[in-house]
């Protein structure tokens, strides 16, 4: 068994890298909001500043009259101090969530606009003392419906998307190269094969990581997956792979520092780094 000593030291040690806050100061963004056209000096600042990628400021501009004050409630959640507590989701992994002053569950921020076959990642789970995350697949950004491999001993299924701004940091990521009516697909198709399906964390390592082979066009089941082995086989289907060190195991962090997935946003992380 593990010492009870060592999980405590650990998870000591991996506690404080739940919600990282900037440690800059924050400026006043509205003279670059009010500005028509943007630079790549723009979007970096308003990135480090607010959290929201090019795409996620683009759309948000684009859609909403109000841009520029709406944008701001973005970076008023991305400096905000938070409280998080950390609670057991099942016999030997815990996760963190926000809560408020008196204990209570809270949402930190909300999402920039999601999109069908968006990416969520994020760094608040650990296992034995080792921060493995988690990643869900935006299947319904309308209805705010996810589709998950969420833990040991249970099989994927929809979740409600709210219950990632809850987490103490998250990643929304978007693939490239892919059309909104592609993303569409690669989503459909993802809850018609990869839903249902038991939680297998040796995916990649005992059995083949590219579980359905050369029956991709088979409208067919597979026997297991994981919470980033599902969204990594929903698009690998399609000839991408977000896997950015190729090895036998796919993992959220992976996906994360995958440079085939463009920034939305993120938030509770560096944004000079998002998953070292």
């Amino acid at each position: 068994m593990i010492p009870a000593l060592y999980l405590t030291i650990a998870n000591a040690i991996i506690e404080p890298q739940a919600h990282i806050s900037p440690d800059y100061p924050r400026t006043d963004i509205l003279p670059i909001l009010a500005k028509s056209r943007l630079s790549d000096a723009d979007y970096r600042t308003l990135f480090f500043q607010t959290g929201l990628g090019r795409p996620g400021i683009d759309e948000l501009r684009a859609q909403n009259p109000d841009s520029a004050q709406y944008i701001q409630r973005f970076q008023d959640y991305f400096f905000k101090d938070v409280r998080y507590i950390c609670e057991n989701n099942s016999p030997v992994s815990k996760e963190e969530s926000l809560v408020d002053d008196h204990g209570n569950l809270i949402y930190g921020t909300e999402f920039a606009a999601l999109h069908s076959g968006d990416i969520l990642v994020t760094k608040s789970s650990h296992t034995l003392g080792w921060r493995n995350g988690h990643t869900a697949l935006v299947i319904d950004p309308v209805r705010g419906l996810t589709l998950e491999s969420v833990v040991l001993g249970t099989n994927s299924s929809i979740q409600d998307i709210r219950k990632w701004t809850n987490y103490p940091n998250f990643m929304l990521l978007r693939a490239k190269g892919f059309t909104d009516y592609g993303l569409e697909v690669i989503a459909r198709s993802a809850v018609e094969r990869l839903n249902d399906i038991p939680y297998d964390l040796m995916t990649g390592i005992f059995k083949p990581k590219d579980a359905f082979g050369s029956s991709k066009t088979i409208q067919a089941k597979i026997a297991g997956t994981h919470c980033s082995h599902l969204v990594w086989q929903a698009f690998k289907n399609f000839g991408a792979d977000f896997d950015s060190n190729g090895g036998i195991l796919v993992t959220p962090r992976d996906i994360a520092n995958s440079t085939r997935l463009e920034i939305v946003q993120v938030y509770g992380v560096d944004p000079g780094n998002i998953w070292p």
